[in-house]
């Protein structure tokens, strides 16, 4: 299996906004891919409120890079003064970041973000959450617009669907997995998200030969969760274990020496036991994670915890995390998603080992 080339198509879709016709072309692209592999397949759709929106930000009749911040608010709004607010780049994962921004508040917003210069990191977001025109911002920009800015905003909400797929592999008398990664994403996203699906992919096919494996990719990974949530509500039986690629599991940034290397924040997160604990962190060394105890656990890995699956969840972060530079040449080797897929592999039997 050509990881890379799984990777490069998924991102060449586009931005995988949940709902849209990228997320459609994406899901189509996927069922193939998986029948070529041999395996069986079913979509579950959901509707939900979609988020349409855009954004104007200028400053002395200047364009600023930025981005709507979705559910930030509805209708159309022109602010003639802006409020910034700085947030960290580590709250950009999370679905509830800017809630303290946004909720119980009036006027325009310029969330910045000190991300990369120049490009703006979009945030995770709780829809129907929000009640003031945001849109995030460039770090970088950060003083500049503060000295005065004008917004315009318009949004809507519009009922749109999605679907989860969740496909089979191995011989159903075979002991049973479930291998998951989300599906959807705010960019072209071949490092947080393709490399994950690529590395998910993978596994189904290895572990297939002495396990009955179900792979769960799951849209609305970015609106917190919402289709994983939807997903769990409708099954009658919650996976007990459950292997999770979550975000940029495959994803480089520069080395010492300047060579593209697996980032340095990068996480293992399980609920096994010692012996078993303490093999797997042994293990995922090998491709620069660090096994971490966490509460609550980031991530899909973490819901799918608290429905009461016992969890291995591999995840992490890189410099392009949540920007439109999230391609593959940015994000992603050969060698390094070659890495990260054998070790999350090894990692991964040592796990259902203790079964």
């Amino acid at each position: 299996m050509n990881l890379i080339d799984i990777v490069s198509t998924y991102s060449s879709f586009g931005d995988h906004h949940t709902g849209t016709s990228v997320d459609r072309e994406t899901s189509a692209w996927l069922v193939d891919l998986l029948g070529d592999l041999g395996a069986t397949h079913r979509e579950e759709t959901y509707e939900f409120e979609r988020f349409v929106g855009e954004a104007e930000l200028h400053v002395d009749g200047d364009p600023v890079p930025s981005l709507p911040v979705f559910y930030s608010a509805v209708g159309r709004h022109i602010c003639d003064r802006v409020e910034v607010v700085r947030v960290p780049f580590n709250r950009c994962g999370t679905a509830h970041g800017l809630d303290d921004v946004l909720v119980g508040r009036t006027g325009g917003v310029a969330v910045a973000v000190d991300g990369p210069d120049d490009l703006a990191v979009q945030c995770n977001r709780v829809p129907l959450n929000g009640s003031r025109p945001a849109v995030v911002v460039p770090g970088n920009w950060a003083d500049r617009v503060q000295r005065g800015a004008s917004l315009r905003f318009d949004a809507r909400l519009e009922r749109s669907e999605s679907s989860n797929i969740i496909a089979e592999l191995g011989a159903p008398n075979h002991s049973p997995v479930t291998i998951t990664t989300p599906l959807t994403a705010w960019t072209p996203a071949a490092g947080e998200r393709g490399s994950g699906l690529a590395i998910a992919l993978a596994l189904m096919v290895e572990l297939a030969a002495a396990h009955h494996v179900t792979l769960v990719a799951c849209s609305g990974h970015e609106l917190d969760h919402l289709g994983l949530r939807r997903f769990l509500a409708g099954s009658d039986v919650i996976a007990e274990w459950v292997i999770h690629l979550g975000a940029s599991v495959g994803a480089v940034e520069p080395g010492a020496d300047g060579t593209p290397a697996l980032g340095r924040h990068r996480y293992v997160l399980t609920d096994a036991p010692g012996e078993t604990r303490a093999a797997i962190a042994a293990r995922v060394a090998g491709a620069n994670w660090t096994l971490l105890d966490l509460d609550p656990w980031p991530g899909e890995g973490g819901t799918w915890r608290d429905a009461g699956a016992s969890v291995l969840s591999f995840i992490g972060q890189f410099p392009y995390f949540h920007t439109a530079a999230d391609i593959p040449a940015h994000a992603v080797t050969s060698d390094t998603l070659e890495l990260a897929k054998t070790v999350a592999l090894d990692a991964a039997r040592v796990f259902l080992a203790e079964r």
